[in-house]
Order: C-alpha cells, then sequence, then structure tokens
C-alpha cells in the first residue's frame, strides 16, 4: 500500500485518516444493519424469514424423496461424465493423439522407471565404495 501526502494528511490508498463523512459502503453497511436489527420490523420479518427457509431446508434435507432424486441425479451426472470421457478418448484416437488415461499411465511408468534408475544409483555407488576400498587395502 503507498502512503501519500495530501495537504498534510497522510492517508492510505486514497482514504483520509482524519474523521470525515463516512464512506458509501460504510454507511450502506450501517443502514442495512438498521434495517435489520432484531427490534425493527424489518428484522423482525427478516428473522422470521430466515427460520422459515431454515426449517424448509432442514425437512427437504431430511426428505426420503429428495435424497432418493439428488442420489439419481448425482449418478446421471456421473454416467454423463463417464460417457463423455469416453467420446473423448475416442476422438483423441482417432486424431492419433494421446488419451489422457495413456498420458497417466506414462507417466506412472516414468515414475517407476526414476525410482528403479534412483535404486540402481544407490547400488551402484555401494559398488563403487566396496571397490574403492578393496584398492586402498
Amino acid at each position: 500500500m503507498a502512503n501519500t501526502t495530501t495537504n498534510g494528511k497522510h492517508s492510505v490508498n486514497g482514504s483520509s485518516s482524519t474523521k470525515g463523512p463516512p464512506k458509501l459502503l460504510t454507511r450502506a453497511v450501517k443502514g442495512l444493519g438498521h434495517l435489520l436489527g432484531p427490534e425493527t420490523p424489518t428484522g423482525k420479518a427478516f428473522v422470521y424469514l430466515e427460520k422459515g427457509i431454515t426449517r424448509f431446508a432442514d425437512k427437504v434435507g431430511r426428505s426420503e424423496r429428495f435424497l432418493d432424486f439428488s442420489g439419481k441425479m448425482l449418478n446421471q451426472g456421473l454416467r454423463t461424465r463417464a460417457t463423455w470421457v469416453s467420446y473423448q478418448e475416442q476422438w483423441l484416437r482417432a486424431m492419433r493423439l494421446p488419451t489422457w488415461s495413456e498420458m497417466h499411465e506414462v507417466r506412472d511408468e516414468l515414475r517407476q522407471v526414476r525410482d528403479q534408475m534412483e535404486a540402481l544409483g544407490n547400488q551402484l555407488e555401494v559398488v563403487l565404495d566396496s571397490i574403492e576400498e578393496q584398492r586402498r587395502k
């Protein structure tokens, strides 16, 4: 944040550090707080509405019909995605391009080769250390 000086007053990002009229956002938040305060009619209506929506959501969330419907929609979405991925892979194969699953397999194989090379390097170091030790004797 850049501190600037304007007429001897320090400010951060253009906001004056001295008391001045409240900014628009501050006034809006204070006004909203006043409107939704628990003692005001609008606040009481908001609390009543919020409690009603919470009761409704709780009731629906425990409904067997809703849970069955949600489960069916989730399964359908997963099946649709699997079908889409299958079509994508078929298209990529037709274009002679690697598919995601093939790239994943290559990555796994490359990781295994890297691990084997590291193990061979460690074994080679042990053998070379042993040869060097025998030459010293």
